[in-house]
């Protein structure tokens, strides 16, 4: 009974360090949408197959003490963006968890294979996550929002690509989503104020009509 005991403790701390370190990394919570809660099933997710090799051993030591292998099929991002998520990942702390210990020489191994099987010529598997309450505690600001809009999107974009666009809230998140796949430094936990946010001033129907893109 006490063995047992451990057993489960060891998993439910388990569990607590991979949902502390998602957060932290920018990985979301995967939830059922609406039709595939009512059949009582959770969405899909990609399938990774652990490789042979010596990045095999890489991944079952420094990385799936926190994720499942297959959160790897989220992303399609260049050697520079997986060296980043990674080096993100060594700083992600918790009550329990500190972070990987990924060697520099594992980590060219890992990084070697991430990008041939999932470079920025791949296509990410797109992914459902839980929004996050907007309140007035975290509306973003015109200053803020547009602070934003310059920290996580001008990376690969300029701001001129994001006049003209025009989207509900549900396009935003949809592109959000996709660019945080593509390497956007932008972590998912601060993704809902931010589609609010564009949503509010640059939705098909804007609600805050005085953005005008050059504040």
């Amino acid at each position: 009974m006490m063995a047992s005991g451990v057993r489960v403790a060891r998993r439910a701390l388990r569990a607590a360090a991979a949902l502390a370190v998602a957060a932290t990394i920018g990985i979301a919570l995967v939830i059922p949408a609406a039709a595939q809660f009512e059949a009582n099933r959770r969405p899909d997710r990609p399938v990774v197959v652990l490789p042979d090799g010596p990045v095999r051993s890489v991944i079952l030591k420094d990385c799936t003490q926190c994720h499942g292998i297959d959160e790897y099929g989220y992303y399609a991002m260049d050697r520079a963006h997986w060296d980043r998520l990674i080096e993100r990942m060594k700083t992600a702390k918790s009550g329990i968890v500190a972070g990987t210990n990924i060697s520099d020489q594992d980590k060219e191994v890992l990084l070697d294979w991430l990008v041939d099987n999932y470079g920025p010529e791949t296509e990410p598997f797109f992914r459902v996550y839980v929004p996050r309450p907007v309140t007035d505690a975290n509306t973003l600001s015109a200053a803020q929002g547009q602070a934003a809009l310059e920290a996580h999107c001008t990376e690969c974009h300029g701001l001129d690509d994001f006049a003209g666009i025009r989207l509900d809230e549900t396009g935003w998140r949809t592109r959000l989503v996709n660019e945080i796949a593509r390497g956007s430094t932008l972590l998912i936990q601060d993704a809902d104020p931010f589609i609010e946010w564009l949503a509010r001033t640059r939705g098909a129907e804007p609600s805050d009509q005085s953005y005008n893109g050059a504040q």
